[in-house]
């Protein structure tokens, strides 16, 4: 598909879709030429479907979420024109930037470069600059082009989209209620590859098929030396992950690792199960698989997560896995963990399960820390050196603000899972710091030497990054004043 296809099906959207949100009696109208543009587009695709999602929905897309910032614009075209930068703010405050930066390309023209021409182009924007880019196509393809360089806001909501593409074939036609729920357990492009071709879909997203990645529980932390409930006490050693065994081709079984916010985070050679389609919850170093704690589907019984836990791991126990199988500890409500917690390794830590179902996406239970010099820090700012290695900026919430607290280098390990989970969201640290609070990384630090007179950690050492976790999870500032004194 030519990018300047593209860049009218985006365009012609964009303005319908505002068109039926504001005139109201005419939305059928509107409705009706929508999903002629979307037919004639995708028909063009030749059957790739993907490379519209690629360019229109950054965040569902094969390819780097985001090429360059508005700032990195701001300078490159400040420095060519030898201009201040206090004059584009003055000039460009309040207006929208990408429009601004169409203009600087031909009304017409171009070089009829081809989606995915532009897509491996992207990468070179910085390279390359702007004023070198922009000669290479007309307004209209800017447009598109600088908008999936800067991760802008898409045309249409993923869930509208995908609504008006089953409409095209006329034979499978969904709601958006419908589509929201598919998208529970199912990515973009599947969905879209389905509807294309009018097959009927199975929204319903109580099961757990191997295969449809899912939500999974929250942990909350727990800060008191006596049980809250009835529950199992798990000594977790590595990062937990939900392991997909999925039978394609036939014959052929293959294994895919999902984090709980349903990102896949590596595919796995040496199986803990042979002959099964199944979903397990396993101990995982990058993507080695060290043992097993948890299942929750197996071949066509994907109603195993509805069992009680004890239930479930007695299921597992029985099934005779080429990797470790490891148990949590029941416990009795009030019942003291402080033997438990002196137990457990440095590097280890806590997790209290709750005997329930397991719950998609709801409450699983707690986390609890070794000792009080175990914390959880977020990551602010991440860069590398020239040797790479990773240096991370961490912070202590203070309230419901963050403070940053010091700097630390940390180990190849938990370095490369920061990398992978940064990577999937269109960022690669480089030598300057790069900002990184919005996406909520939480990382476990031994404190060592932390200083009153300038509120800093002058010591530590990072053990791993946990994905169980977020924001609320941050330590307060005033728990690293306490261990100050």
């Amino acid at each position: 598909m030519l990018l300047a296809e593209a860049a009218h099906i985006s365009e012609n959207l964009r303005r319908l879709y505002r068109k039926m949100q504001t005139d109201k009696p005419n939305k059928g109208l509107y409705f009706s030429e929508v999903i002629e543009i979307l037919r004639t587009g995708i028909d063009n695709t030749h059957d790739d479907y993907e490379i519209l999602l690629d360019m229109f929905y950054p965040k569902y897309s094969r390819y780097q979420r985001q090429f360059a910032t508005i700032g990195w614009a701001r300078e490159n075209i400040c420095k060519s024109l030898s201009i201040s930068p206090l004059i584009w703010d003055e000039a460009l405050v309040g207006k929208p930037i990408i429009p601004v930066l169409a203009i600087e390309s031909p009304e017409f023209g171009g070089e009829g470069m081809t989606v995915k021409q532009a897509l491996t182009l992207m990468p070179r924007v910085e390279e390359l600059g702007f004023f070198h880019i922009a000669r290479m196509m007309n307004e209209k393809e800017a447009v598109l082009f600088w908008s999936r360089v800067m991760d802008e806001t898409a045309m249409v909501p993923i869930d509208r989209f995908l609504q008006w593409v089953s409409y095209t074939t006329g034979e499978n036609p969904q709601s958006i209620v419908s589509i929201r729920r598919m998208l529970e357990t199912r990515g973009p492009a599947e969905i879209m590859v389905r509807l294309r071709h009018a097959e009927k879909i199975n929204i319903d997203p109580k099961v757990m098929q191997p295969g449809q990645a899912f939500m999974g529980p929250i942990y909350r932390s727990w800060n008191k030396t006596t049980a809250p409930a009835e529950i199992y006490a798990e000594t977790i050693s590595k990062p937990r992950r939900y392991l997909h065994i999925t039978e394609f081709p036939v014959g052929t079984y293959k294994g895919v690792l999902y984090n709980r916010d349903r990102q896949v985070m590596g595919k796995v050679t040496d199986l803990p199960i042979q002959g099964h389609e199944c979903i397990l919850e396993v101990e995982a170093e990058v993507n080695i698989v060290k043992c097993v704690t948890d299942i929750y589907s197996l071949d066509d019984d994907w109603n195993i997560h509805k069992l009680p836990y004890k239930d479930r791991v007695s299921y597992l126990s029985r099934l005779g896995l080429t990797k470790p199988v490891k148990l949590g500890k029941f416990m009795e409500a009030h019942e003291d963990l402080t033997n438990t917690l002196e137990s457990i390794e440095a590097h280890e830590r806590l997790r209290l399960t709750l005997p329930d179902a397991f719950m998609i996406g709801g409450e699983g239970g707690w986390m609890i820390l070794k000792d009080a010099f175990h914390i959880h820090l977020l990551v602010s700012a991440v860069k590398r050196d020239e040797e790479f290695n990773t240096h991370i900026k961490v912070a202590a919430m203070d309230g419901y603000e963050m403070y940053q607290v010091g700097t630390v280098q940390i180990p190849i390990g938990p370095a490369q899972h920061m990398r992978n989970r940064l990577a999937r969201d269109g960022l690669l640290a480089g030598t300057n710091w790069l900002p990184v609070d919005e996406y909520a990384i939480i990382v476990m630090v031994e404190l060592k030497d932390f200083s009153l007179s300038n509120m800093t950690l002058n010591s530590g050492d990072v053990h791993y990054v946990d994905d169980n976790m977020g924001y609320s999870d941050v330590s307060q500032l005033t728990d690293l004043i306490e261990m100050g004194y």
